[in-house]
Order: structure tokens, then sequence, then C-alpha cells
């Protein structure tokens, strides 16, 4: 088997010659540690340490073109920037660049209704063939042969609002204007139907992850009675489109904790989600007995990777056994791996996945 069909059959519930082993890309800052460390400096992550990728169609799915970044002011090592979605925002200097950055909001660019007309019009043009960047008619006819899983992500309903409003005055949205939130999903969901009829056609699409991050540490951002409200049944209508073009898995990454969400999305017709992550009091392997048919990509704690090879070792053989036997699961870490992970670690969490013994 191809890394395409082991993924495919272990999303399918299915077991394959050996497991699919993913994680998100490398960030610049863990590629310095671990160079550092001995690895080859300008070398792919997955091709030394031997764990698998996805190929990515490269579709601008949100606003397009970006905005210019343009500097306000730096100064006490910190910078102040309009940033490619056109927000103000402000980020320490030493984190550029680095993948990990922490940032401060201080001005959006939709505070109304006009500007969200303004914002629609100016920059979501789904019908632009300038949306498909590098090299799209080479890897179009690729997906059709692809040795590995092909996936393409658009961007989900709160997502897309908090990027033009901000979390807080999203929040308040719901309730000071229910009649914006509404015409803006709405919207939200024309772009993506458009977008997947527009330039999904001829191509082989394994898996669309719909970003969302709408969860804190210990419960959903928004109350679960607002996600069934206004977004569940978008999230059919969505579902159902991408479908009806071919793609194979509809997944939401979703950090935070996801325990009130994973019934809805269910319902949704959602078929699951990434990353788990464990700093969120996740219980993944609760969550994969609870919900037998849904799908789960990540969970490895970052966290645990960063301690002893007896931590790591403990956290891979206490849930990755149970996950793999019980199909539906592609092992990764659970988010960007950050640079306190040692390489040795790292690898180390492979080995262990790649060969837990077969039932």
């Amino acid at each position: 088997m191809n890394p395409r069909e082991r993924f495919n059959a272990m999303m399918n519930f299915k077991k394959p010659d050996q497991p699919y082993i993913w994680t998100f890309p490398i960030r610049p800052a863990t590629i310095s540690e671990w160079e550092k460390q001995g690895f080859p400096k300008g070398a792919d992550p997955c091709k030394i340490i031997g764990y698998d990728w996805m190929e990515s169609l490269m579709l601008a799915t949100s606003h397009f073109p970006e905005f210019e970044k343009k500097i306000v002011e730096e100064k006490d090592g910190h910078i102040i920037y309009i940033d490619e979605e056109g927000a103000l925002r402000e980020d320490a200097v030493a984190d550029q660049g680095t993948g990990f950055v922490t940032r401060k909001w201080l001005k959006f660019p939709v505070t109304n209704r006009e500007e969200f007309i303004k914002m629609t019009k100016e920059r979501y043009n789904a019908d632009d063939p300038a949306r498909r960047l590098e090299n799209w008619d080479e890897m179009k006819a690729k997906t059709k042969n692809a040795q590995y899983p092909v996936q393409l992500t658009i961007q989900g309903f709160f997502w897309t609002i908090r990027q033009w409003m901000g979390f807080e005055e999203t929040c308040m949205k719901f309730f000071e204007d229910p009649a914006l939130i509404e015409e803006m999903l709405d919207f939200i969901l024309e772009h993506n139907i458009k977008l997947a009829q527009k330039h999904f056609g001829g191509t082989e699409i394994d898996m669309v992850v719909i970003n969302e991050d709408m969860a804190y540490k210990t419960a959903s951002m928004i109350s679960p009675k607002l996600v069934k409200q206004y977004m569940v049944p978008r999230y059919k209508k969505l579902v159902k489109v991408l479908k009806e073009m071919g793609v194979k898995w509809v997944v939401i990454d979703c950090d935070g904790h996801i325990s009130e969400l994973i019934p809805l999305w269910i319902e949704a017709g959602i078929e699951g989600t990434m990353p788990v992550e464990m700093a969120a009091s996740n219980d993944l392997v609760g969550y994969a007995k609870k919900y037998p048919n849904f799908r789960f990509i990540g969970g490895i704690d970052k966290r645990e990777l960063a301690k002893t090879k007896a931590h790591v070792e403990k956290e891979v053989m206490s849930k990755v056994p149970f996950l793999l036997e019980r199909g539906g699961y592609i092992p990764a870490v659970d988010h960007a791996v950050p640079p306190d992970v040692s390489l040795e670690n790292f690898k180390y969490m492979i080995e262990l996945v790649r060969n837990i013994p077969k039932k």
C-alpha cells in the first residue's frame, strides 16, 4: 500500500499494512533547534525522520488578495503593523518568522455591515482564477495518481467572522445584531460553495479541512445552542456540496476543548476533527469510545514529548494502540511540534507508533 491508501484505509476504519503517521509541518523555530542537535540543514523532516505528509492543493480560500503588510511602529522589541488579514496587531519582533507568535490584536478590518460588504466585494470573488496558486494545474493533474493523500483547507463560519471582527465583537454580535450574523454566515456558506464548484472539478481530494478554532481550554467559545442554531444547518449544506464534488472526508480543525462540539459536528455531517489538544483537557480515548464512527487526527500530547523517553513511551502507548485498533484515527502530535521537543524524542515517538504490533 502507498501512504494515500493507508490514510484512506485508516479513515475508513480499516487496517493498512502499516500506519500512516502525520503531523503538522515542523515550524522554523523547531527546525532551528533540531539543527543544533544534528538535523541536516535544509532537509525535509518527513523524509529524514520517516513519517508521512499530505499533498496540498494551493487555493486561496479566504480573502484575496491579502492586505499589504504595513509597519506602523517598531519599538521596545515589539512591532505594530497591519497584517495580511487587514487587522492592526502587535507582535514581539523576536517571534517574527519562528512559526510561534503571540499576537495582540488592536483593531479589526470589519466593525459594521458597510465594512463587511466592502470586504466581501473587494476580496471575496470566489471565481477569480488567480486564487489558484503554486503549480495548480500540475498539482490538479497529480491528484488522480498521488501517492500521498491530497488535502485542501477552507475557512469556516466562526473562524471567518472572528478574523473580520475579532473574538469579542463576534461573540457580542450574536446577541446585538443577529441579522448581521445571519447575513455573514450565509455569505461564508455561499463563498465556500462557489469555491468548491468553481475550482474542485477534475480533482480528487481526500480531505477538506474546515478551519474553525472555536473552543477555549475548557469549553466552546460560543454556546452549543448557538452552534446548533446558526452553524449546524449551514455545515450540512456545505458538507453536501463537498461530497457532491467528490471529497472523501470533511474534517474540522478546532483547537481547545471540543466535547460540547463533537455531537453537533456529527449531526452536521462532519466526519472528523483535529488536532485534539491534550492541554485543553480533551479525553481522546473517551471520545473514541463514545463516538465510535467519528474520526480523529492528532491527540499525542506535545508537552509529554518534551520530557523523557519514558514519558514519550507512556503517552504513545497509553492511547495509540487502542485508537489504531478501533480505526478512524490518524496518529499525530496535537498541534505544531514546539522547539522544546528534542529531535531524539520526536524520532522515538515515530518509531513507537510505527512498531505498534498489529492485533
